[in-house]
């Protein structure tokens, strides 16, 4: 529709500057006048009359572009601002590329974003299923297991908590003791394992024996020992004083012990019985299987099945006196090291036969060995 309306305009521009010329080539020129004013004022009126037809041409082609053809810019507008009636303004889009925009992504509806923490400092698991015990009463720490190690090492009040370390069932001169380490203060010492003194979360007869049991004090001589007739070295027998002894008997009425036997020449020797011994058995052994001797200090041991029971073997009537090495010196069994002079704790267990169902006694004997 542009394209026709400017191939009119442009027939149109060349009669409409005829028209006002006055006319074609065939028709002769006026013929000149006195009047020259006349001239003018025809030659004015072609001149307006070119003006507006190039008014209206410029206003024309301006609003008619074609298609694909651009428009400068700042091109001219008709004075006034306005655009002539008719004419077609042809709108420049000038599209900016978007600029992407980065989204976060939305959390899923419900979900609750957890607040930073911090890593969580390591921690020491406490020990869990180690044996405790916890004081009952007021109880005296000792160095030893028994009250014959005096004085006390310390005492420790109620609620206390202590972690086992061993047991013996027979302290110094009686009664069951715990090898305990004071939790929180470290000491390790010896309490009784009564249970009016003491309550562990294990039975105390389940936890080991002491490795080694410390030599009781001796206690200040009270009488001389007697003087004794010289003999040959190799002759005499080892001096055994401050001897004293106790027991424990699980089943108090299973077991008839007598006061253990001290002396010299043997050294130790036990008779036991059961009160009511199997069908045919009487007397000394009656109802026993075996019993086990055992000399802390020197690490000596020895099981003895024969009545009476000693502890370098022998019996009934007399036992074993006590080993000597090719020098004479008495010895902790054959072959074994010499005594020395010292204290001595000596640990003996009564086992009766195990179709009874009965539980064992023990002895504790502390004495001193004087060798000549």
């Amino acid at each position: 529709m542009k394209m026709k309306r400017l191939v009119a305009l442009l027939i149109l521009i060349p009669a409409v500057i005829l028209a006002s010329c006055g006319g074609g080539d065939d028709e002769p020129p006026a013929p000149l006048t006195a009047d020259p004013q006349g001239q003018i004022a025809n030659s004015v009126q072609q001149t307006v009359a070119a003006i507006a037809v190039a008014q209206t041409v410029a206003a024309l082609t301006g609003s008619a572009t074609p298609s694909g053809v651009t428009t400068p810019s700042g091109g001219a507008t008709p004075s006034g601002g306005a655009t002539p009636s008719g004419s077609v303004t042809q709108p420049t889009s000038t599209s900016a590329l978007p600029t992407p925009v980065v989204t976060p992504t939305a959390a899923p509806p419900g979900a609750t974003a957890a607040p930073p923490t911090d890593a969580p400092a390591p921690t020491v698991a406490p020990v869990t299923g180690a044996p405790t015990c916890t004081v009952i009463s007021g109880v005296n720490l000792r160095s030893g297991p028994g009250t014959a190690y005096e004085p006390p090492v310390g005492s420790l009040g109620p609620n206390t908590t202590l972690r086992p370390l061993a047991y013996t069932p027979t302290g110094f001169p009686q009664g069951a003791w715990l090898q305990v380490e004071v939790v929180g203060a470290g000491q390790v010492a010896w309490v009784s394992a009564g249970p009016q003194f003491v309550s562990c979360t294990v039975d105390p007869a389940t936890l080991p024996r002491p490795a080694a049991i410390p030599a009781t004090p001796r206690p200040p001589a009270t009488n001389p020992p007697p003087t004794a007739t010289p003999q040959p070295v190799a002759n005499l027998p080892p001096d055994l004083r401050n001897v004293s002894s106790g027991a424990t008997c699980r089943d108090d009425a299973a077991i008839n012990a007598s006061e253990p036997i001290v002396d010299p020449r043997f050294l130790l020797r036990i008779d036991a019985e059961l009160f009511d011994p199997p069908p045919g058995e009487s007397g000394n052994g009656a109802g026993i299987d075996r019993v086990e001797f055992a000399v802390f200090q020197a690490g000596f041991t020895h099981t003895e099945r024969n009545a009476g029971f000693c502890i370098f073997q022998g019996g009934e009537p007399d036992c074993q006196a006590w080993p000597r090495n090719a020098l004479g010196q008495p010895t902790w069994g054959v072959g074994g090291p010499v005594v020395v002079d010292g204290d001595y704790n000596i640990g003996v267990t009564i086992f009766p036969r195990p179709e009874t169902f009965l539980s064992e006694c023990q002895w504790a004997i502390s004495l001193t060995i004087d060798v000549p």
